[in-house]
């Protein structure tokens, strides 16, 4: 007892409450600070815009099935973005993984079998993108630009080609003979998305605070050249990170495929900047290193859903939606800045 009376007295003291301390807490906490203030402040301003029709049963279970897409592949890219990189193909690859999934569960009646397929499909792209940019000594975006192309046009053939086959006169696939409605539909339960975003972040959180993954990303994210001066296999790790990104893209497939119960050319489109935008509103610095949070995918997956959800709710057009984001995106990136020299941290 006597140690924790030291301890809350060493805490609450009131000399450690002085104005440098106070200067010195915010600015190591700046961006954090920034995130969950940004959250609150969605909360309040969209409570009052929509006169609490943002908090219905029927809007609170939309904002759900959309922060669950957003929020699995914020945690996949949490391990990319704490390196400092990141992945645009992800989007496209959410795209391809959703169209795939809809073929072999018409072909096979099997949920279990067509995850397992698409999920080889993500870690063997995870495999690539992370390998392959260490090995030819790229920048992990130049893969990645490489692996959209190959998804759009994956995409673009896929849905000609069996669209085509069924008739149908737009680009998408649909389920046919697959009653996804039923069978998918524990994929949009609220109590279900939240049981899942729950196990997953703890599992997460796990892999990134308390295993060498974790550990040896954010050092990459830190100083890279130093982390490989320490001895550590710095191609694996950043090959591993791709490969956990890929499984999160699989996972969110099944979180987004209920919602619409098809897929096409376009499906995706967007999702890696949106992703990006979730992280940064969370508090992730750009250019990764031991800042970095599991809590940032989760803080702003919720951010950024409630901004797009709300400001539909209140009214306003959707052609302005767009413009806002931007702005908001544009005011946290020059916020959470390290460096007053540059806008971006790197």
């Amino acid at each position: 007892m006597s140690k924790i009376k030291n301890a809350f007295s060493r805490v609450f003291n009131k000399e450690n409450f002085t104005k440098d301390n106070a200067k010195k807490f915010l600015k190591t906490n700046a961006s954090e600070l920034t995130s969950i203030l940004g959250l609150l402040l969605c909360v309040v301003v969209f409570t009052i815009l929509t006169g609490g029709k943002i908090w219905g049963s029927y809007n609170i279970s939309v904002i759900l099935t959309g922060v669950a897409v957003f929020f699995v592949m914020s945690l996949g890219a949490v391990f990319i973005y704490s390196m400092g990189y990141m992945d645009v193909s992800l989007g496209n690859q959410l795209g391809v993984y959703c169209i795939l999934l809809i073929l072999i569960m018409e072909a096979t009646k099997s949920i279990f079998l067509a995850f397992i397929v698409v999920l080889i499909i993500a870690v063997l792209c995870g495999l690539f993108n992370g390998y392959v940019s260490v090995f030819l000594k790229l920048p992990s975006i130049v893969t990645s630009l490489f692996l959209t192309s190959i998804f759009t046009g994956i995409q673009m053939i896929i849905t000609e080609k069996v669209t085509l086959g069924y008739k149908v006169p737009s680009l998408v696939v649909k389920f046919v003979n697959f009653d996804y409605e039923e069978k998918l539909s524990i994929f949009t339960q609220p109590w279900f998305i939240v049981l899942c975003l729950v196990i997953l972040t703890v599992a997460t959180s796990y892999l990134f605070n308390y295993t060498r993954l974790g550990k040896y990303t954010k050092a990459i994210g830190a100083n890279e050249v130093t982390t490989q001066q320490c001895g550590v296999n710095t191609t694996l790790w950043k090959t591993l990170g791709y490969v956990v990104l890929g499984v999160g893209i699989a996972l969110a497939a099944f979180f987004y495929l209920p919602q619409t119960g098809s897929a096409g050319k376009d499906t995706g489109t967007g999702y890696a900047m949106n992703v990006m935008l979730c992280l940064i509103l969370g508090g992730m610095p750009l250019s990764g290193g031991m800042r970095s949070k599991v809590r940032c995918a989760a803080i702003g997956s919720l951010t950024f859903i409630l901004l797009d959800n709300g400001l539909t709710v209140a009214g306003l057009p959707l052609a302005i939606v767009p413009l806002i984001k931007a702005l908001v995106f544009l005011g946290v990136v020059l916020l959470t800045s390290r460096s007053k020299s540059q806008y971006l941290p790197r």
